[in-house]
């Protein structure tokens, strides 16, 4: 009986301290599965905008100067044309006296006079001659005396009449266009040459600024292009324009060529010609294309490939995402990203490099490839915001934001931005 208890008394401990164990086991957390996070950072395909902007800093000028010549002989009666004096096209600049041929006229007047009696005498000589039946010998040379006096009275009233003309003062001299007379250079009582320079009109309602584009972008730049303009003397004010003339010869500083570009203002305002003023020339605008950031872009010599990624299979999955190396067609590009014209869609992702550079696909030739795909046009391009030799640089903006980074150092394979390739950014 003893014994029996004592059994009974075992199991109810072993049944006791296994009911416990099981309490525990089913009570005790439990340690959540390990989620394998994907590390490859990635972005998707997305519509966008690039503006292609070319910049550069100048000095506003007049877009004109007329020099005035004088037009004829004469001497000046009156100057009507002051210095720094706002002239209109036709208004009286100079006015001359009339010349005194008095004494002249009358000394012409008085020979004509004689040669008209020497003529009448002549006349009467040859009409007697006929009646005393002279010799025809002594009939011819009368007669020819006659006609040499006519001769000699028509050239006596023709110096008359030009002598008469002169002395009418010559046609006042006019201002050729509207403008600012900045030189004077004749007076009143001065005697004039037919050709001589009597004043420099500039208009300074007509202006222009002339920045200076590297040689890298020059080609991109094209007559007609719109631009801004901005001040420092005008801060709150933006002043549209297009380019209006391309310097065809450069001019060399630090072994970079750098060519002139006159902007043409739409409406100068209340600016004055010698103010500084920063120019942006817009090259290039798309809107409603697809983008990726330029890093994501690789360069294999002529192409251009992303790293594509497959899908991810779930926030659980036990690896990283594939990725495969897809070949695009790549257009235009800003500093920040890069349209893409073929093979990719909306909405896929692709891989972006990390600082290692481990998104390079290790099956090329690395030597080769660039991250990004678009190296510089040229090492020696310089902000003009730095450069006294006003050297442009080029800034793109991006879906409404504008990067201050030239677009020169982001060329694609050198490639002209104003033209989409299949086989390279423009």
């Amino acid at each position: 009986m003893h014994n029996k208890k004592k059994i009974w008394i075992t199991v109810a401990v072993v049944a006791a301290l296994a009911a416990a164990s099981a309490a525990v086991y089913l009570l005790w957390p439990k340690q959540a599965p390990e989620t394998v996070i994907d590390a490859t950072p990635s972005i998707a395909v997305q519509k966008g905008e690039i503006t292609v902007l070319i910049k550069g800093s100048g000095a506003v000028k007049a877009t004109n100067q007329t020099i005035v010549y004088t037009e004829q002989e004469g001497t000046v009666r009156a100057v009507n044309g002051k210095l720094n004096e706002r002239v209109k096209k036709g208004q009286v600049l100079v006015t001359y006296k009339p010349k005194d041929n008095t004494k002249d006229v009358t000394q012409q007047q008085n020979t004509l006079k004689q040669q008209q009696t020497d003529l009448h005498d002549k006349q009467e000589q040859y009409k007697q001659q006929m009646m005393d039946n002279a010799a025809q010998t002594d009939l011819d040379s009368t007669r020819q005396a006659i006609e040499k006096a006519k001769d000699d009275i028509a050239t006596t009233q023709t110096e008359i009449a030009r002598l008469l003309k002169e002395q009418a003062p010559p046609a006042s001299l006019l201002a050729p266009s509207d403008g600012t007379i900045t030189k004077v250079s004749v007076f009143s009582g001065s005697a004039t040459s037919a050709g001589a320079e009597a004043f420099t009109i500039v208009n300074y309602r007509d202006l222009s600024a002339t920045i200076q584009v590297d040689e890298m972008e020059i080609l991109k730049v094209r007559q007609g292009m719109k631009a801004t303009l901005s001040l420092d003397a005008l801060p709150d004010q933006t002043f549209t324009g297009h380019v209006s003339t391309i310097a065809n010869e450069g001019s060399a500083k630090n072994g970079v060529s750098t060519f002139g570009v006159t902007i043409h203002l739409d409406d100068p305002g209340n600016i004055k010609a010698g103010m500084s003023a920063q120019a942006s020339i817009l090259v290039q605008h798309k809107q409603n294309i697809l983008v990726l950031p330029i890093e994501s872009v690789i360069q294999q010599g002529n192409r251009y490939v992303v790293n594509k990624l497959s899908s991810t299979g779930g926030a659980t999955s036990a690896s990283s995402p594939s990725t495969a190396e897809q070949a695009v067609t790549v257009g235009i590009h800003d500093q920040s990203q890069v349209e893409i014209v073929n093979g990719l869609k909306e909405g896929e992702l692709v891989s972006l490099p990390s600082s290692d550079m481990s998104g390079l696909s290790p099956s090329t030739d690395t030597a080769n490839q660039s991250v990004g795909g678009f190296t510089s046009d040229s090492s020696a391009t310089t902000d003009s915001s730095t450069s006294t030799s006003g050297t442009t640089d080029s800034t793109s903006s991006t879906s409404g934001s504008t990067s201050s980074s030239d677009t020169s150092n982001t060329s694609t394979g050198g490639s002209d931005s104003n033209n989409s390739s299949s086989g390279g950014a423009s």
